[in-house]
């Protein structure tokens, strides 16, 4: 095939997949909601990371001069008793809740997606069969526990900070994914194409690759999406805690602002302290829940082709003009056709 057409092939491809895409979004509101929520939490996240002076006006614990004040222009969450402008503390924990959030979420997929794919397509093997069942014994012993308080009890014995309760969070979070990953590898190994792949002799590890792990792509990147806004949940509520980070310091964490403010019983009196720091999480967790939502329906094939047909009109199409009938037409001269034997009526 030449390059040219090759080419050409693709640019369609690319194009055709992007208004699949653009129909889903248009379908379903909520989703393209999520997806941009998303993008600008990312990208707002990166500028803090790379030039915080664009959107932070000051440093983390930059007195301000300004004592308890409610919000307004120059401080858009007022100011706390210390004077620390909140809407910049707010942002300047921004990278590090999303960081955590990819972090352990990340982590976890790749421990527990790995251990999954063993237990899940080597069981029959007398090897792969003893291997399955002490990852599936040991993820049970995990699952047994509630997460909040075995990651709670790992972090005291480790000591506190940002990264023990970073690797607390992440040894009680891959088993979820061995749950997840072997379930579906164990329905999708005994689908008929990888029966037949089998039996035309194709190697056990090209069929992993092949067959049942780009089949797995799809549920994995939705629960890892919706994944990210549980951990940084459950990162906030250790932090609210005081086991995870401590506020006022030089990194801020929106669990942590929430704990301080608390305690300082300003609820009542100065409650923009704590808005602050909740609408922040708040916002994060529902905009990946409604991304998570929005790759479900764009993987699915069968909610993306019903959401494509959902967004094509359903009106009927017009009918036919009909022409009058003239004589020596079929519709007007039936009585002038020839008959079988070649003569006319």
């Amino acid at each position: 095939m030449p390059a040219s057409l090759s080419s050409g092939s693709r640019t369609a491809g690319f194009r055709e997949t992007l208004g699949t895409f653009w129909r889903v979004l248009r379908a379903n509101p909520l989703s393209f909601v999520g997806f941009l929520m998303v993008a600008i939490i990312c990208v707002a996240a990166l500028i803090i990371v790379v030039a915080p002076g664009l959107l932070v006006p000051y440093g983390p614990q930059q007195e301000t001069g300004v004592f308890s004040q409610g919000p307004s222009w120059k401080h858009p969450f007022g100011t706390d008793a210390n004077s620390f402008d909140i809407y910049s503390n707010t942002m300047l924990a921004l990278p590090l809740d999303l960081g955590i959030g990819f972090v352990i979420a990340g982590a976890a997929l790749l421990a527990g997606g790995a251990l999954g794919l063993v237990a899940g397509f080597y069981d029959t093997s007398p090897l792969g069969a003893a291997a399955s069942v002490t990852i599936m014994r040991i993820t049970d012993v995990f699952l047994s526990f509630p997460s909040l308080i075995l990651a709670l009890a790992i972090t005291r014995a480790l000591g506190i900070g940002v990264l023990p309760t970073v690797f607390a969070i992440s040894l009680t979070w891959w088993p979820y994914y061995v749950r997840l990953v072997r379930g579906e590898v164990l329905a999708l190994k005994h689908l008929p194409y990888v029966i037949a792949a089998r039996a035309a002799g194709v190697r056990e590890g090209r069929i992993l690759l092949r067959h049942i792990v780009r089949n797995l792509l799809e549920p994995i990147i939705v629960y890892f999406t919706l994944d990210i806004g549980t951990v940084l949940v459950t990162y906030s509520t250790i932090g609210f805690i005081g086991v995870a980070s401590k506020y006022p310091g030089p990194q801020p964490e929106w669990g942590a602002m929430l704990a301080y403010y608390q305690s300082s019983g300003s609820i009542t009196t100065t409650p923009w302290e704590v808005l602050a720091p909740g609408l922040a999480i708040f916002i994060t967790v529902l905009a990946f829940s409604l991304l998570g939502d929005g790759l479900r329906d764009i993987l699915d094939p069968r909610t993306r082709r019903a959401f494509v047909r959902g967004a094509v009109s359903h009106d009927p199409p017009p009918e036919p003009q009909s022409v009058p009938s003239s004589p020596g037409t079929i519709d007007g001269g039936l009585d002038r056709l020839p008959t079988e034997g070649g003569a006319t009526g």
